[in-house]
């Protein structure tokens, strides 16, 4: 195939002797001397006669071990785009392949493969094709991987039996995601193998001849080239067509029961790669990590079986954790969606109760942040925007309330520091009049603490005990009594008032008078009560000489 050693080579692998019959070639010594096989415009190019061959999309060279020790950076500046590696040599890998390959891609030159096959069988011819994808799996392949048919001892095999070795090998080369070819010459294409059961491209084999198959990818035009960097004849090649559009220079491939990742071509290594559904790292060997994995610091989960990196929330068997958009496995508060959650310390979901530090938070069921107003436990509790529970007095919308240290809302009449407040059931706290259990109290409209003492309110005057109640009735302090209407509380002024059958004058300051009947030095007497003086007979006090009652003891004393 590549050159009279090559051939020879073939020939004694199958055992077979042969006699050679040198006979004068159909050129000349010019001719061979004559620039051949190169360019001569975009996509045209010569053979030794001078032949131009059009619609060449590049050229390259194939070789193996039979072309020794090859200066790749020269072959790479001499037009050639791509070559085809051999792989195989004595049941061995070729001992030239690994540096072939390397230095190849080293010096920007594509690599193709082929295997010369001595298969005469389905069975032989997948192990052939193992052997290819094990060699060839860490090496950036950009080009076709051919099966090389022209062996003799297949050359008695039937052209069914031939086809069905070719559809063998390349079917495998395929399912691991490689670009197959045929390689075998006119004559083998035309006559040995059945090619109406073979669908798959072909590189044909003719020297210095158009070639008589139609429509091949590749072919192979001389053995006899001349390729600066290397010493003696290598086999030139056309390229006919683009393979970018069937050789994907990123995606999976699995070979020898391992699955890798190629991006470029190449098998991604100890790196994060993404296939365009999600993020994976392959190891140090090409492998997908899975489960938990630690990386720079970080700890990610790969999901078991696929590898593929988990990010958002993933539920475990001990509860929900989250992962960032790198994968990041996070700890204390995150933000999703505008919503706050938190973490502990082994990134499990809190939910409940949560303090942070002096800060009292309450994550929901779903482990959101709690914001607002919140029943737990039968206790309203109130969480501001940052999440924060709310202690002390604090002005919710329109109204006030109350939050003792543990952040309960307080209801009712409380005492807090030296004053009193009412909040209703809603906990807003009370201002103005309110009647609480049938007895009415006041409270401030400042600042809602409850009164104590007098009160003016909308012009009226009220008193209220020390307890905050609203007093009705009679009153009485050092300078005088006062009558409050029983019904409201309100102070009566400056207006004459019977109580128990005996009248007062009020005052405009609401003191009441006893009015003194005409011509008599007696108070006039009430019909059931009495007057203020009886009323209060056994008290510390003076009856003046208007009525007036004097130090009377204070109300609520």
């Amino acid at each position: 195939m590549k050159d009279w050693k090559t051939f020879l080579e073939k020939l004694a692998a199958t055992g077979l002797t042969i006699s050679l019959t040198i006979v004068s070639l159909p050129w000349s010594q010019d001719v061979f001397a004559a620039s051949s096989h190169s360019k001569i415009s975009d996509g045209v190019y010569q053979l030794r006669d001078g032949t131009p061959i059009s619609n060449i999309f590049a050229r390259g060279i194939d070789v193996s071990h039979w072309q020794g020790t090859i200066d790749w950076e020269q072959v790479a500046s001499n037009d050639v785009s791509f070559v085809m590696l051999g792989t195989r040599y004595n049941g061995e890998v070729d001992p030239r392949f690994h540096f072939n390959a390397t230095e190849a891609v080293n010096h920007g030159v594509q690599i193709g493969i082929y295997i010369y096959s001595y298969a005469v069988t389905p069975a032989m011819a997948e192990a052939e094709a193992d052997f290819v994808l094990d060699l060839i799996k860490d090496y950036p392949v950009s080009y076709p991987v051919a099966f090389d048919m022209e062996a003799s001892v297949q050359s008695t095999l039937s052209p069914q039996e031939l086809a069905n070795i070719v559809n063998t090998f390349c079917s495998k080369i395929e399912n691991a995601g490689y670009h197959a070819i045929l390689y075998a010459n006119d004559y083998w294409l035309a006559n040995k193998i059945d090619m109406s059961q073979v669908a798959y491209n072909v590189w044909v084999a003719r020297y210095e001849t158009k070639h008589a198959f139609e429509n091949p990818v590749m072919w192979q035009a001389t053995n006899t080239g001349t390729i600066d960097g290397i010493s003696g004849n290598v086999d030139i090649d056309f390229q006919f067509r683009d393979f970018s559009d069937v050789i994907k220079p990123n995606l999976w491939r699995t070979i020898g029961g391992n699955t890798y990742y190629y991006q470029d071509h190449k098998m991604q290594k100890d790196s994060w790669i993404h296939d365009g559904t999600g993020w994976f790292f392959m190891d140090e060997n090409g492998l997908a990590a899975n489960g938990w994995f630690l990386h720079n610091g970080n700890t990610y989960y790969l999901e078991p079986g696929s590898g593929r990196m988990v990010s958002g929330w993933k539920s475990f068997e001990e509860g929900w954790r989250y992962f960032n958009e790198s994968g990041a496995m996070q700890s204390g508060w995150i933000q999703d969606k505008d919503v706050w959650y938190y973490l502990n310390q082994d990134a499990l979901m809190h939910t409940g109760w949560l303090q942070d530090g002096n800060i009292w938070y309450y994550l929901k069921e779903s482990g959101a942040m709690t914001e607002g107003w919140r029943q737990i436990d039968g206790i309203w509790y109130y969480f501001n925007g940052s999440g924060v529970m709310l202690t002390g007095r604090q002005q919710i919308g329109d109204n006030w309330y109350y939050f003792d240290g543990s952040g309960a809302m307080l209801t009712g009449l409380q005492q807090i520091g030296d004053s009193r407040y009412y909040f209703d059931e809603s906990g807003a706290m009370a201002t103005g009049l309110r009647q609480i259990n049938n007895t009415w109290y006041f409270f401030d409209s400042s600042d809602g603490t409850m009164t104590v003492g007098w009160r003016q309110i909308d012009g009226v005057w009220y008193y209220f005990g020390d307890d905050g109640a609203m007093k009705t009735g009679w009153i009485g302090d050092s300078s005088a009594w006062y009558y409050l209407n029983p019904e409201n509380g309100a102070m009566y002024a400056d207006t004459q008032i019977t109580v128990d059958g005996v009248t007062y004058n009020v005052d405009s300051n609401g003191a009441c008078h006893e009015v003194v009947l005409e011509n008599t030095n007696e108070l006039e007497t009430g019909t059931s009560g009495g007057s203020i003086a009886e009323n209060n007979s056994g008290m510390d006090s003076d009856v003046t000489d208007d009525g007036i009652i004097a130090n009377i003891v204070p109300f609520g004393s």
